[in-house]
């Protein structure tokens, strides 16, 4: 019997699984909802699916309606990498 629960599970790096805790916000109209990441080939991924522009705090990126928040973390690097598409 194969006793080894995470065969097949793709795990998650740190710099991924402090982000995904840290609580980001979409604020629209005033209004927060959680971010809600998706792990993408070492990526951490959004995408405004709302019909207006989202501000996602704390990171402080504006997103206009059907654009991608991409976040990665190149080793050595002090901060995250943000790109917009």
């Amino acid at each position: 019997m194969d006793t080894d629960t995470t065969a097949g599970l793709e795990t998650t790096p740190i710099w991924m699984a402090a982000l995904m805790a840290a609580l980001c916000l979409a604020d629209r109209d005033g209004k927060g909802a959680a971010v809600r990441w998706n792990n993408v080939s070492g990526k951490a991924l959004y995408t405004n699916s709302g019909s207006g522009p989202e501000l996602i705090q704390p990171l402080g990126v504006f997103l206009r309606s059907g654009e991608t928040l991409a976040v990665s973390w190149i080793p050595g690097d002090t901060s995250y990498t943000l790109e917009v598409c």
